[in-house]
């Protein structure tokens, strides 16, 4: 979406708070930038302008660690915001810092320009066009500005052509207000203006002026429906109104939800679409193992098969084998071979092959065929074959572990790993988060806090960074459990131990599987080592336990939620029973079930602010336990 110079307009009484604060970061995303500005009683601002739109933003990006050029230079030419204005009716923004100038073009294919007076010393892109060229060190030529309708005497006197085209381009207003008026009048859009009667002119007229009223009482939306966002509007529109309608209090920050959400859900389907790339990789590896188990099955059966038969048969393949290795003593196989076709009998009717190269005959046997070897004993070719089953029934055991293996990678490959909780984590709280905040946590009924990883990555930073001495270290006793963290642990009492044994159970993966109680363990944080045995090989977020282990059999899921009080702002505290009706106002209980997390936080959110409880909704959502649950 683009958004027009009407949009622009309307976004400038938001944007001009931004006037006398300090730019304090500049990030660049491809050809977006987020300036973060500190605006004195206001706190951070962040302000997102990309070649084509710009917004006032609760959400930060996911930003690359090292800065491209044009940002290191915005990062040390900007400070403090002496003016923020649109340029004229022009989908210009410009940001005036000292000597310095941001110009924020966001028409065609855009760019954002840094000027030091009139000249240019930073760009996104240098380009030249027919009429101007925006190139380093050369000065900057402003684009021939639009005409602003606001200031006519009659609108027409600036329009020619199709009502529609006109309408967008000649008075500025873009596709998207161009049809609206046309809609709410029910004129064609290709109506050429010179067809237009006197009345319908009238009407052009007072829909113009209706849409820029509207435009200084805003009542902002996104329109959307069941697949995809439409569009952000400042307004409600006729044009759309076919779609579902989600509201705002600001312009701004309907286009933060517009931009956030398509953005997320773009993640979602690169997440998804890795998600079922594994899972159809891991379908066709499980295809191919239940293949070849299906066949060393046939083949155990087969060899066990025909050594029996020798057995059962001995007598007429020792006799074969012995006419066989006879005639080869005087002749020659091809000879033995003829002399044997011509034979006329019930046992030579019985060999179907002979094979000089490899030195082997082949001879039917009931309803199989058996390898005879001249010179070797009928007892040895028996065990050949018992030896062959027994190697295929050896192989079959590995591709059955191999196959439980694939199934449990399958089993545990969930739908929560396309959910996108972490794209642009909500920074608008006016407090420094805690450190704790990153991980899961809780504080137990006797006080002490208990932390836990979401993955490999933070599992890796709780241990080496926030393990200390005196704590304690929880694991379920199973693969990909998260590592869990008893702060100050070895004071803690029997509740405290037995809440963070509870939490290394229900933030694992139990609580997805539906897996009720498992075994944990704890040891001290000194037992807890990053350094595996020689050629041994230690995954990211995994650790080696030295010593002995204290083991707690039997430890249940056990999980509810509620509001917590941080420097005066409510959090979702999520943990045992017992610790969060301790430490909250209200207490939720969760148990695992079907329903998704993001429909649980909405109605949770209710819940709260029901209890006079605001709770940041992102956060509740990060708070749940992984998987699906149901409210009890």
């Amino acid at each position: 979406m683009e958004i027009t110079s009407l949009d622009l307009h309307i976004l400038m009484e938001e944007l001009n708070e931004l006037e006398e604060g300090f730019v304090q970061k500049v990030y660049q995303r491809g050809e977006e930038l987020t300036i973060e500005v500190y605006v004195s009683g206001e706190g951070k601002r962040r302000l997102i302008v990309g070649t084509s739109y710009c917004f006032l933003s609760k959400y930060k990006r996911d930003n690359p660690e090292r800065p491209p050029g044009f940002c290191m230079e915005l990062r040390k030419h900007m400070g403090r915001i002496d003016s923020i204005e649109q340029r004229g009716f022009d989908r210009i923004l410009e940001i005036k810092s000292g000597e310095k100038t941001l110009i924020c073009e966001m028409f065609g294919k855009g760019n954002i320009v840094l000027l030091d007076g009139d000249k240019v010393i930073g760009a996104i892109r240098q380009i030249e066009f027919k009429d101007r060229k925006i190139v380093v060190g050369e000065e900057y030529e402003y684009p021939e500005p639009a005409t602003d309708p606001r200031e006519l005497n009659d609108i027409f006197d600036a329009m020619d052509g199709e009502l529609v085209r006109s309408l967008a381009a000649d008075l500025s207003l873009g596709g998207t207000y161009a049809e609206e008026i046309c809609s709410r009048l029910g004129i064609e859009k290709d109506r050429k203006i010179e067809e237009l009667s006197d009345e319908e002119k009238s009407k052009v007229r007072e829909e113009f002026n209706k849409l820029i009223e509207a435009s200084e009482n805003t009542e902002p939306v996104i329109y959307k429906d069941d697949r995809e966002l439409i569009r952000a509007a400042p307004f409600k529109l006729e044009t759309y109104n076919n779609y579902e309608i989600e509201e705002f209090e600001s312009f701004s920050e309907s286009l933060d939800e517009f931009f956030y959400r398509r953005e997320q859900r773009a993640e979602e389907r690169k997440k998804r679409e890795k998600y079922e790339e594994k899972r159809n990789g891991l379908e066709r590896q499980l295809e191919q193992q239940e293949r070849k188990i299906e066949g060393l099955q046939k083949s155990s059966e087969q060899n066990r098969k025909i050594a029996e038969l020798i057995y059962e048969n001995y007598g007429d393949l020792l006799e074969i084998k012995e006419a066989i290795e006879k005639g080869l003593e005087n002749h020659t196989w091809d000879e033995v071979e003829k002399r044997f076709n011509e034979a006329e009998s019930e046992l030579s009717d019985r060999i179907k092959d002979f094979n000089e190269q490899n030195r082997f005959i082949v001879v039917e046997v009931e309803d199989e065929t058996v390898k005879v070897t001249p010179g070797e004993d009928l007892k040895a070719t028996a065990s050949g074959y018992y030896d062959k089953a027994k190697a295929s029934e050896a192989k079959m055991e590995k591709a059955k572990e191999a196959k439980k293996n694939t199934e449990k990678q399958i089993e545990e490959l969930g739908e929560e790993d396309i959910e996108v909780e972490d794209v642009m984590e909500d920074k608008t709280e006016k407090r420094s988060k805690k450190w704790f905040e990153k991980y899961r946590w809780f504080k137990t009924s006797e006080g002490f806090l208990v932390c836990a990883g979401r993955d490999s990555q933070t599992n890796e930073m709780l241990v080496k960074r926030h393990m200390d001495g005196n704590d304690l270290y929880f694991h379920a006793d199973f693969d990909g459990a998260p590592s869990v963290v008893l702060k100050d642990g070895k004071d803690a009492g029997e509740k405290s131990i037995e809440q963070a044994a509870k939490a290394a159970v229900t933030f694992a993966k139990t609580w997805k599987a539906g897996i009720g109680a498992d075994t944990v363990y704890y040891v001290e944080p000194d037992q807890v080592t990053k350094n595996p045995e020689s050629g041994e090989y230690l995954p990211k977020g995994a650790f080696v336990i030295r010593g002995d282990r204290e083991y707690i059999r039997n430890v249940k899921v056990d999980a509810a939620i509620g509001p917590a009080k941080l420097d005066e702002f409510y959090v979702p505290m999520c943990g045992p029973r017992e610790a969060i009706e301790e430490n909250c106002e209200i207490s939720v209980g969760l148990k695992p079930g079907r329903t998704k997390k993001s429909d649980i936080a909405k109605t949770l959110n209710r819940k709260f602010a029901d209890s006079g409880c605001e709770v940041d909704l992102d956060y509740i959502i990060r708070a749940l336990p992984p998987g699906e649950s149901e409210i009890e």
